[in-house]
């Protein structure tokens, strides 16, 4: 097995420590997978599929989101910055430091839950720097967001932009876990392997309460995904959509699609997508896995084939 690398960068949007973690092929290198991790979890969960994908001739890179990662331990779910901005700069930043090392391949961004909505925000700053796109496991647009957004804010002033916010947790998912009653674990929405499930909830660096400032973060980044300012200097990257049927995330079939859809309205013209049934918000980790896996990788090799 391929050894991964760990290398330490200052953000460039305002110093922050992050960590990086890349793995190389031996041979030829064909382009390069930027994976960009969800809420309150970390990149290491991302090992498993990496190690495939590199075989397969991709280096691959991912980074912990501020406010997640040993390094931020003492910050979970605090990003420090109230904008959205900073940790779809970093993205950004670790994009352009992998396409400075390797040149001439494809850079291909992925995006799991929360980090669907940040590629999707770095397609609008940067869709240039990239040559396709996946949205894995995303958040349906929600009417609510400008209020929730409004209260995130609201708190933060009231009880301090660090504190643990409990009620604002359970305003957003609260009821992720009620189709899947009896249930024996808090986060039994995110795959139906309960070993999966259990590993998630013993590792203090996943399912961890967002503060005040990370939900003013995330609502911000669900409000800008779904507003039509997309420039779209890149009409031609093709973009995939994932999600497991029974992911509380997407909220329904019909909402899914709209997400599809809106891709297309803001001017991209190769948008798929594919929904896996019986499975829920983790598709890389649930019983679809091989499937998952072997369709981002044919995605990434259709893309590789066509330059």
């Amino acid at each position: 097995m391929r050894e991964f690398r760990f290398e330490k960068i200052q953000s460039e949007a305002d110093g922050l420590e992050l960590e990086m973690m890349s793995i190389v092929p031996n041979g030829e290198i064909k382009g390069i997978l930027q994976l960009v991790h969800g809420m309150a979890e970390n990149k290491e969960r991302y090992q498993p599929f990496m190690q495939k994908a590199v075989l397969e001739g991709f280096v691959c890179v991912i980074h912990d989101h501020r406010g997640h990662g040993h390094i931020d331990s003492k910050n979970f779910g605090y990003f420090q910055d109230d904008t959205g901005e900073a940790i779809v700069d970093d993205v950004i930043q670790v994009g352009e430091i992998m396409r400075r090392r390797y040149l001439n391949v494809p850079l291909i961004l992925f995006g799991h839950s929360m980090g669907s909505l940040v590629v999707r925000c770095a397609m609008k700053k940067a869709d240039k720097n990239y040559d396709g796109l996946i949205v894995c496991g995303s958040p349906s647009k929600n009417p609510m967001s400008g209020v929730a957004l409004s209260l995130a804010k609201l708190l933060c002033k009231i009880q301090g932009p660090k504190k643990p916010s409990g009620f604002l947790d359970k305003l957003s998912f609260s009821s992720f876990n009620k189709r899947f009653e009896p249930t024996k674990y808090p986060h039994e929405w995110i795959c139906s392997d309960l070993e999966v499930v259990k590993a998630y909830e013993e590792d203090e660096r996943c399912g961890f309460l967002f503060t005040n400032n990370g939900f003013v973060n995330l609502f911000t980044l669900m409000k800008k995904t779904y507003e039509k300012d997309y420039s779209c200097k890149n009409p031609n990257c093709p973009i995939l959509f994932i999600a497991g049927e029974e992911d509380p995330c997407i909220t329904s079939k019909k909402d899914f699609l709209e997400a599809v859809d809106f891709m297309k309205q803001v001017g991209y013209r190769h948008v798929a997508y594919k929904l896996y049934p019986h499975v829920r918000h983790e598709i890389l980790n649930d019983v679809s896995k091989e499937e998952v896996s072997n369709d981002i990788l044919s995605f990434a090799a259709h893309i590789v084939n066509a330059r």
